[in-house]
């Protein structure tokens, strides 16, 4: 017999084809073996599990560690906090009449530096008000906006910062419809004052209190301020501050300052900072999560509500305090919220030059689809 290469290269060929089947098969065997030894400590520790009485939970585990805050984030938190600092020296260094100066040259500034944005907002405002594109009218009144806002944060700030003279604080707001809410608290069950952003609105809580009417405001802490600087700033003036952070003890505060026939001071006129600690409403324009806490609490207390509008602002802050609205109790808490914020926007498209409309809360958000409001100032 011939054992040439010819014949090598079959022979080779077909042991190790042998062998590969031999090794395939045997891992076969095995890796059924192992699937029935699964099974059976899976059936064994379900069986276990089922006639072993529940006992006592275990003990709890330690919490996971926070999450590592993005580097952008921690960024803008403190060019923030910088800002804010920056404003509380600048504030300092000037009499309270003279901050609203300063803070005219800082919205100017703002309004000229970031065009892109203020463009895109002069666009959306010029689709609330029915105006044309590129119209005169809407940029000088965005421009005073720009002012008006950075005024009244910066005059908060002093407000706050440092107790003022209280009577040259009252110099600087005049207020009409105190009648109104006198008459509002005769029912013995507090009233809400249901305000925006627009104006200096801590003149006109510091204006009610000097009128002798007890009231509290709702606030929300922002992480680039100083802990205390609303709630001893407030108090320096004999105003209640609830800080809104709080949740529920928070809200409880607030039912507790109603029943003691108190007014509670509150802002709705901005998205919540979570899309799911609100529900999704129609407000100037864009859909965006809304807060229900105003609705929820005036049915909760069946407390009236009555709006605040800010209506001028030279030579003093002026503001009117309407009757209270009408709510249905019928009605769902988001239709009645929705009904506050018409109010809300009507007031606030009456006077558009007094809102801060460069606010991310509002501005982040895209205009509708469908189009604007109705409502036209």
């Amino acid at each position: 017999m011939r054992m040439g290469s010819e014949g090598v290269a079959p022979f080779t060929f077909m042991m190790v084809m042998r062998r590969c089947v031999g090794t395939l098969m045997l891992a076969a065997r095995l890796f059924g073996l192992g699937l029935f030894i699964v099974s059976a400590i899976v059936s064994r520790h379900r069986t276990h599990r089922m006639s072993t009485p529940v006992g006592p939970p275990p003990p709890p585990t330690s919490p996971p560690p926070p999450a590592r805050v993005p580097l952008a984030l921690r960024l803008e938190r403190a060019t923030d906090r910088a800002l804010f600092l920056l404003c509380r020296t600048l504030v300092r260094s000037v009499p309270f009449r003279s901050v609203r100066a300063l803070g005219y040259a800082l919205g100017e500034a703002r309004f000229r530096l970031n065009f892109r944005e203020r463009l895109r907002i002069q666009r959306e405002l010029e689709s609330l008000l029915g105006r044309p594109p590129g119209d005169s009218a809407t940029h000088a009144r965005l421009r005073t906006a720009y002012r008006t806002s950075d005024a009244a944060t910066l005059e908060v700030l002093k407000l706050f910062d440092r107790p003022q003279d209280i009577d040259l604080l009252l110099s600087h707001a005049h207020v009409v419809g105190l009648d109104n809410v006198r008459r509002a608290l005769e029912a013995g069950r507090g009233a809400i004052l249901l305000a925006g952003h627009s104006g200096n609105g801590a003149l006109l809580v510091v204006r009610l209190a000097a009128a002798g009417i007890p009231v509290s405001v709702i606030y929300h802490q922002a992480r680039m301020m100083d802990k205390a600087l609303f709630e001893d700033g407030l108090r320096a003036y004999d105003v209640g501050a609830i800080e809104a952070n709080q949740g529920l003890q928070a809200y409880g505060r607030m039912l507790g300052a109603l029943r003691r026939n108190e007014v509670v001071f509150m802002m709705a006129d901005q998205g919540v900072k979570k899309a799911k600690d609100g529900t999704i409403l129609r407000f100037l324009g864009k859909d965006m999560p809304m807060p229900l806490g105003p609705a929820q609490l005036a049915r909760h207390a069946k407390a009236p509500v009555l709006p605040v509008s800010a209506v001028g602002f030279e030579p003093q802050w002026r503001f009117e305090i309407q009757p209270a609205v009408s709510l249905n109790p019928a009605a769902s808490l988001e239709a009645e919220m929705a009904a506050l914020l018409r109010v809300t926007e009507e007031d606030i498209l009456r006077h558009p030059q007094l809102w801060s409309w460069h606010h991310r809360r509002w501005r982040r958000f895209p205009m509708a689809d469908d189009g604007a409001v109705a409502v036209r100032p």
